[in-house]
């Protein structure tokens, strides 16, 4: 079920969307990282959400490291509740 709520919702996902969100939750973004973020999203959400995560390796090197550990936790506990 939420797969499929996810699915109709990412295409209004916005930059701004992504910066929000790390906002509420602590996470510091650089207007260079939102973009990343978005379009690594935008390019692979459909592949992750079916348990697809080899995209995470391109993501790793596009970041700093300490960014790419929070993502990963974040994702991490999201997968465990969601998908």
């Amino acid at each position: 079920m939420y797969k499929e709520l996810i699915k109709k919702w990412i295409p209004n996902l916005t930059k701004e969307n992504i910066i929000d969100y790390a906002k509420k939750i602590n996470i510091s973004l650089s207007d260079s990282d939102a973009n990343t973020l978005y379009q690594f999203i935008m390019k692979n959400y459909s592949e992750i959400l079916e348990g697809n995560e080899t995209s995470f390796k391109e993501l790793k090197q596009k970041i700093n490291p300490n960014l790419y550990q929070q993502l990963l936790k974040l994702y991490e506990q999201n997968k465990a509740k969601y998908l």
